[in-house]
């Protein structure tokens, strides 16, 4: 045993390295940087043939890799990772995914023979020996030396050198590193290359211990066993990463020597990863809601149906075309395109990465096949291997709904290797393999290869029928909106996890569709056909494809998986096709299907058109052009379009389908008792006491950092109080979730109007419909539109009651601030709430809007009997608008009562107007 913990000690500190530098690139970047393992292996195969073949001495050669690897990393952040800033993190992901695939190939082009363990160069000037029968070289030793040596070098240089300290808060806060004169880029380029010198004196002493390399055994399968000790620290603490990485690696060893096996290894490590990411409440959390890319609108009607029919008549007619060969090879191309659609639900629409869909695709595959052979039944078999895969696919994703950014990406890739390495090799699912039965038709049975092409274009026209209706469902509209902003999605009345867990099962559903098909159509099934590279390869073939676009998977598809199996492309091949994807990544945001939808759209508006006729009729005013045509995206110049507050037309109550719950006539609609927060050493919020009676309106004012805002967030939900109760409409809602809060009709609106950059002004409307017509699955997966009718209807009214309709179809992050905040409420009413919680609801308006935002609230408050609890520094409107006013300062109320006597307490006017008296007067209220 002795043996097994010094050589796991040995692996440990490879593996505590690796997550040393995946946490330093994490924390100037937030992504994994997948390429990181690779770096360390090319750094190696250029070292090797420095040594070998060049005759360099070793150790003169040792700091030229070491230099090696910090220039490549250095050169993939300001060549690649930099050009990404300002894109969704999941796209910086996915390009370090083809680096890495790039950078290994290149390696074995360098070397390919110098990267055999038995014929690596050795550190000279080492001692070997023997523990117990354990063989322990100079390479282990140089390990056991120089590895604390490097730890302390860099502990020193991020703690005590000015580099090191710039490094550390670049990575902590960028906007007040640039304050400090400190740049954020150069700081990251430099913690990478940091990091690439590090992968690089990892890879270049543990090669010689390994036996024969390839892409396979130097790719994700070593990257996990660092992202493991990263994940345990958090992506934050070099100290805990590598202590982590060390118990692994003994582990490992001590499994290995109880013949575990390697499978049983890699299975325990994705435990390990699962329990460690559910085990943290930080990881992977977006504080703010960071860019996202829209989801083009599909066709409608007839060029919908059109383009449909003619994509089938074309794909289906190639089986008359080509031989049985290119028909194995097409039917191939069908299956990762279905696969591709799994990613599409759940990187397109969901804006999440995951690595583990072929490993759904190879579970729903077995369990068809079993299913087939046992009942003879093939759709019964099909369906029960695409609820196989959902399952997977859900158990998977159960860490990202908690934690979301990296954490999904960290399971599934664990999820991918563990299934390869033993779940797939047990009996119950592929083992040694399994004969495959080909389904039939009316008792004709599909073996011919061109008959099963046939076949697989059926069930691609399936999955393209349940992607494009997800796409279209309220389901894909929420779990756009939880992209977006999953805070304000809470706000809305939405479970986020749920919608999240809801679209991992479907793109589950997909991938186990894709595993049916290429499952069925081989004469034997084996683990080989579901490698843990291909997940990595069917990412990126949606991504080339089109991210957000439903043909991006089979365009993705057809050039990444259809060339290969068509052309011998040989390694150099292989490398042109990565570099042309990853060109495709950086250049065209939109992937081919994008730049092909815009050549389209440039050809439509060349052609010459007919004149118009020289009377038209009027458009009608909910018809009114919208105010700017050009294409927003998060992130983008506001449009100057504020909308003003139409008060004309029927009654709000004749819009919305009910009103709010029923509270006696002077009753109280919140008693909230006793409330405290503290953070840290802060008090924000002590022993607070505050009602709102129903229909009342009431104001709170008070000083920056009163505690205001705080005490909202508990009332709605988003902060845990300390001590004491929330009382809503008679019920303890204390423990409750935002969402159920909303629920209830106790809804909030943010300081800065929270909403969801990629939806359209209609669609933020349509999400606020949840609470009163929720979307269901089942109607989302099939398309059912009467749910989807009625609310469309009932948000047309509301965008005519409030003067929206000109804008409605505008994209939210393209509009003016004041404008979100017009929709925003527009969407509290969308809610038909019983108490509202407006945060500042004036920030950002204009004066003129401001009249109409006061006319608003009051004939909310008039009309609907809505409850109003309202923070607001404009004095004036808020005395038109409350009955009464609660003062805070330091986290207390100091008073309470009608706005003349509070505007006139002494205390007030001390902590919130200022000592002068005199600023009651110039504050505009009549007293």
């Amino acid at each position: 045993m002795i043996d097994a913990v010094l050589l796991g000690l040995f692996t440990g500190f490879t593996y505590g390295l690796l997550a040393v530098g995946l946490v330093l690139a994490y924390r100037s970047s937030r992504f994994i940087n997948f390429a990181h393992g690779s770096v360390g292996v090319l750094a190696a195969a250029v070292f090797a043939g420095l040594v070998t073949d060049a005759g360099l001495p070793y150790w003169w050669a040792f700091p030229l890799a070491l230099a090696t690897g910090a220039a490549v990393s250095a050169g993939i952040e300001a060549g690649v990772v930099r050009r990404l800033r300002g894109r969704p993190a999941v796209i910086g992901m996915i390009a370090t995914l083809g680096l890495s695939q790039f950078v290994l190939i290149l390696a074995l082009l360098v070397n390919r023979d110098g990267l055999a363990g038995s014929r690596f160069p050795q550190p000279p000037g080492l001692p070997s020996f023997t523990v117990s029968r354990t063989p322990i070289g100079p390479a282990f030793v140089a390990m056991a030396l120089l590895t604390p040596v490097l730890l302390a070098a860099l502990g020193l240089f991020l703690r005590r050198s000015r580099h090191g300290l710039a490094v550390r808060a670049a990575a902590d806060d960028g906007e007040a590193a640039v304050l400090n004169a400190v740049p954020p880029g150069r700081m990251a380029t430099l913690a990478w290359g940091i990091a690439g010198a590090v992968a690089a004196f990892s890879a270049v002493l543990v090669t010689p211990t390994q036996g024969t390399q390839s892409i396979e055994t130097l790719g994700p399968d070593l990257l996990l066993r660092g992202l493991a000790g990263a994940v345990a620290g958090r992506m934050a603490s070099l100290p805990i990463a590598f202590a982590t990485c060390v118990g692994l690696g003994v582990a490992e060893q001590i499994l290995l020597a109880e013949g575990a096996g390697r499978g049983a290894v890699a299975l325990a490590l994705a435990v390990f990863i699962l329990v460690a990411l559910l085990a943290q409440p930080v990881l992977g959390r977006r504080a703010t809601a960071e860019p996202a890319w829209p989801v083009p609108p599909a066709p409608t009607g007839v060029r919908r149906f059109a383009v449909a029919a003619v994509g089938l008549f074309v794909a289906a007619a190639l089986a008359y075309l080509v031989t049985n060969e290119v028909a194995s090879v097409l039917t191939t191309i069908v299956g990762f395109a279905l696969i591709g659609l799994s990613v599409f639900v759940v990187t397109g629409i969901g804006g999440e990465l995951s690595l583990g869909q072929v490993a759904f695709a190879g579970i729903g595959a077995a369990v068809s096949l079993h299913l087939a052979a046992v009942t003879g039944d093939f759709v019964l078999a099909a369906a029960g291997g695409c609820a196989a895969a959902a399952a997977a696919a859900v158990l998977t994703g159960l860490p990202a709904v908690r934690l979301r950014g990296v954490a999904l990406a960290a399971t599934t890739l664990a999820f991918a290797l563990a299934t390869s390495a033993w779940v797939l090799r047990q009996e119950i699912f592929l083992g040694d393999g399994l004969e495959a039965a080909r389904p039939q038709v009316a008792s004709y049975p599909l073996v011919l290869a061109k008959d099963y092409y046939l076949f697989a274009v059926l069930m691609l026209a399936l999955g393209l029928w349940i992607a494009d209706n997800v796409r279209r469902s309220g389901l894909g509209r929420l779990v756009r909106a939880a992209r977006d902003n999953e805070q304000a999605v809470r706000a809305f009345a939405v479970d986020p996890r749920v919608r999240r867990l809801q679209a991992y099962a479907i793109a589950g559903v997909l991938a186990g569709l894709g595993g049916v098909v290429i499952g069925h159509g081989q004469s034997l099934l084996t683990v080989n056909s579901f490698p843990p590279s291909a997940g990595i390869d069917v990412v990126a073939l949606t991504v080339v494809g089109g991210i957000g676009r439903l043909s991006g998977p089979l365009l993705g598809s057809v050039l990444l998986v259809g060339v290969p199996g068509l052309v011998d492309l040989g390694i150099p091949g292989q490398a042109a096709l990565t570099v042309g994807w990853l060109a495709v990544v950086l250049f065209l945001p939109s992937g081919l299907g994008g730049a092909l939808a815009g050549l389209a759209q440039r050809f439509r508006l060349a052609r010459p058109r007919r004149a118009e006729p020289a009377v038209r009729e009027t458009a009608p005013a909910s018809e009114a052009a919208p105010v700017s045509r050009a294409a927003p995206v998060a992130g983008a110049a506001s449009v100057d379009a504020a909308a003003p507050v139409s008060l004309a037309g029927r009654g709000l109550a004749g819009v919305l389908l009910r009103g709010p719950a029923a509270v006696a006539a002077g009753g109280t609609v919140l008693d909230v008792r006793s409330v405290s927060r503290s953070f840290g050493g802060v008090h924000a919020v002590t022993g607070v006491d505050l009602t709102v009676g129903a229909g009342e309106v009431v104001g709170v004012i008070g000083p920056n950092g009163a505690g205001k805002t705080t005490l909202f967030e508990i009332v709605a939900g988003f902060t845990a109080a300390q001590t004491g109760t929330v009382r809503f409409a008679g019920r303890d809602v204390t423990a409750m979730s935002p969402q159920r809060r909303a629920r209830l009709g106790l809804v909030r609106s943010f300081q800065d109007a929270r909403l969801f950059p990629t939806l359209s002004v209609r669609e933020t409307l349509l999400v606020a419909q949840e609470r009163t017509t929720p979307s269901g699955l089942l109607a989302g997966v099939l398309g059912a539109t009467g749910a989807e009718r009625r609310k469309a209807a009932r948000v047309a009214d509301l965008l005519d009651l409030v003067g929206l309709a000109g804008i409605a179809d505008q994209p939210v992050g393209a509009l003016s601030t004041g404008t979100r905040r017009m929709v925003e409420l527009t969407g509290l009413l969308a809610l038909e709430p019983t108490l509202v919680l407006l945060d500042e609801p004036s920030s950002g308006v204009s004066q003129a809007d401001g009249v109409a935002l006061g006319a608003l609230l009051r004939r909310v408050n008039a009309e609907l009997g809505v409850a109003l609890l309202v923070i607001e520094h404009d004095l004036p409107l808020l005395s038109t608008v409350a009955g009464r006013i609660v003062a805070m300062e330091s986290g207390r109320v100091i008073a309470d009562g009608v706005p003349a006597e509070i505007l006139r307490h002494p205390a007030v006017v001390a902590s919130y107007l200022g000592d002068d008296h005199a600023a009651v007067h110039r504050s505009g209220v009549s007293l």
